[in-house]
């Protein structure tokens, strides 16, 4: 059973004829008469009395009218609402700023931005970079109406504790690791895990920089570069013999199997999470769609 199945029947309860009807929702007669005969054998009743001055409802077809016309004005009135009170969100809306302080949703945003605008071109969208630390105040001052992430478990229920969980909404898009990036022509990457030790031994650097947990023995070695810099990653990588520690997902979609490889990182225990924070709870419907348009392309 389906609403336009519904629709056609009650119009035929004031038209009386399947042209009329038909023509009114613009359709064939042959559609409308098919889907008048398609509900009544889902029901296995007759609904129309066929007759050379049109038709009529039988008793079953009045009998479900009853029922269906109240919920078909009530489905229509709840629809028109929710049109309405998405113009007045969309009306408000003439700029969406957004936040982002990873590197992985800063390269998603620009073809997710792209794919909104066609729904939204009213809207203005500014990106801003901002790190980690300036991201949970910025959201709780509201200074932004969006704001993206990557950052160590420990460290994110940390702020939300530090914050109050309800007084802005989290959406957590990915759980990930940490893993060790080196050069396909680097002698580690013949190995299957990459050791404190190896770390120790040589340069590192950090991409998409997360804090890690002050207990982490990567801190007995002094990094070589802290940064979103991605191209500076890649040469450091293979130009020297360094290692770059970065979220799984980030080496996913930045680089290339050819030229790097991944590899589990000792002791990398802690998840490190890709989430979306919005300042008001429940978030605004029109800047959802644009975290669930980054969902889609993740």
């Amino acid at each position: 059973m389906r609403l336009d199945q519904l629709r056609y029947l009650s119009d035929l309860q004031y038209s009386h004829s399947i042209s009329k009807t038909a023509k009114r929702y613009f359709i064939s007669q042959q559609s409308l008469s098919n889907n008048i005969q398609q509900l009544e054998k889902e029901l296995d009743v007759i609904l129309l009395e066929r007759s050379p001055f049109g038709v009529a409802l039988t008793k079953e077809a009045e009998a479900l009218l009853r029922i269906s016309d109240p919920f078909l004005s009530q489905y229509d009135d709840l629809k028109n609402d929710f049109a309405i009170r998405q113009q007045k969100i969309e009306q408000h809306m003439k700029r969406l700023k957004v936040y982002s302080s990873s590197v992985l949703f800063t390269n998603l945003l620009p073809e997710a931005i792209a794919i909104f605008q066609k729904s939204y071109p009213h809207i203005r969208i500014s990106l801003k970079e901002r790190t980690y630390k300036q991201v949970f105040p910025d959201i709780i001052e509201q200074k932004c109406d969006l704001a993206f992430l990557s950052i160590n478990d420990h460290f994110f229920f940390e702020q939300l504790e530090k914050y109050c969980d309800n007084s802005f909404h989290h959406h957590v898009l990915l759980n990930d690791r940490l893993v060790a990036c080196v050069s396909a022509h680097s002698p580690l990457a013949k190995k299957e895990i990459i050791e404190q030790e190896d770390i120790i031994q040589r340069s590192f650097t950090y991409l998409d920089f997360v804090p890690l947990k002050s207990e982490s023995d990567y801190h007995s070695n002094i990094a070589l570069y802290t940064s979103d810099n991605v191209e500076f990653h890649r040469r450091a990588l293979k130009e020297m013999d360094v290692i770059s520690l970065m979220p799984r997902y980030v080496y996913t979609y930045m680089f290339d199997g050819k030229n790097f490889v991944s590899k589990y990182l000792e002791g990398a225990k802690q998840i490190i999470y890709h989430a979306a924070i919005y300042p008001d709870n429940p978030p605004n419907p029109v800047t959802k769609e644009l975290v669930d348009i980054i969902a889609s392309l993740l």
